[in-house]
């Protein structure tokens, strides 16, 4: 039983790799630079703008690069061309890239855990963040963030649903993944306490440090179901084991009971220069139809936001 039980995880851990190498994705670091040569489609038409360079801080203008925080994989957000590359792909690369471009400098792409971000950039070891990280009331008393998507919530199911969940109440009593320090850790324990306070069965929520180690905790039966953004789950619906291993919780009351988010570029609060710079960049980069490029590049086009605004989470 041993042996058949090895032979069945490593099967889950192929079909992992094999979608994070469709993803464009590869094992994680805590504190690594992806490669950050900027793709012909993120730069490509894009023109320094010396007024915009101009607004930049002073140290940035020296250095010629903005560190920029990210954490791969979340497709398509953020991933790697291919295992074991290191050249980083996905729209918060493009965007970032494209922002670097038009205010004259260049963009590293830094791999970070997720919930070691804000810290980062705190401390000063990181200047901003792209990581499809929702704008919130939370997030605000630490970050400023420029906006520059819209998206809601998704919840993957293994495909066939063998514990038949059909709704989110169906979540009662089941054990649901997602990755520790996002958006959606907030929203599921609001979940959890809601079940709670009506006398339904406990909603288990198993945190991991990568989205792929929440996928796999799904694959492999430790969880029923596991909570994402909604245009990275359907994502995965759609590249993981060519559309052979998930499906998506097909539940209208998902949108009211989770609140929608706005992705934005975060900035620490007293860097209102590096701030302003930004918006403004991501202004011209949605005027001129660089920004629309991108989106459509990756299919997600209806996350699209009609201009540069700064905190408007809630």
């Amino acid at each position: 039983m041993r042996v058949a039980k090895a032979a069945v995880l490593a099967a889950v851990l192929l079909a992992v790799l094999a979608v994070l190498a469709a993803c464009g994705s590869s094992s994680p670091s805590s504190s690594s630079s992806a490669s950050a040569s900027p793709s012909a489609s993120a730069t490509s038409g894009v023109t320094a703008d010396a007024t915009l360079h101009a607004m930049l801080p002073a140290a940035i203008k020296s250095a010629g690069t903005i560190r920029v925080a990210t954490n791969i994989p979340y497709p398509p957000w953020e991933m790697y061309t291919a295992v074991g590359s290191k050249q980083a792909t996905g729209i918060d690369y493009d965007l970032s890239q494209a922002i670097a471009a038009k205010l004259g400098v260049k963009a590293s792409f830094d791999q970070t855990v997720f919930d070691s971000i804000i810290p980062a950039l705190l401390a000063g070891k990181e200047d901003m963040v792209m990581a499809s990280m929702f704008d919130d009331a939370t997030r605000q008393k630490q970050l400023d963030f420029v906006d520059y998507a819209t998206d809601s919530y998704g919840i993957l199911l293994p495909k066939g649903n063998p514990d038949h969940i059909t709704s989110i109440q169906d979540l009662a009593g089941k054990t649901v993944a997602l990755q520790s320090g996002t958006a959606q850790v907030g929203e599921l324990q609001k979940l959890a306490k809601s079940f709670a306070a009506a006398g339904k069965p406990k909603l288990t929520i198993l945190q991991f440090p990568q989205d792929s180690d929440a996928l796999l905790a799904v694959t492999s039966g430790k969880a029923q179901a596991q909570m994402d953004d909604q245009s990275v789950a359907a994502y995965t619906v759609k590249t993981f084991n060519n559309g052979n291993t998930f499906v998506l919780l097909q539940d209208p009351t998902i949108a009211t009971t989770f609140s929608n988010g706005i992705i934005g570029v975060g900035v620490p609060k007293t860097d209102t220069q590096l701030r302003d710079a930004v918006q403004k960049a991501l202004q011209a980069l949605i005027t001129d139809g660089t920004y629309a490029q991108i989106l459509n590049k990756y299919g997600e086009s209806s996350l699209a936001v009609t201009s540069a605004l700064v905190n408007q989470g809630k």
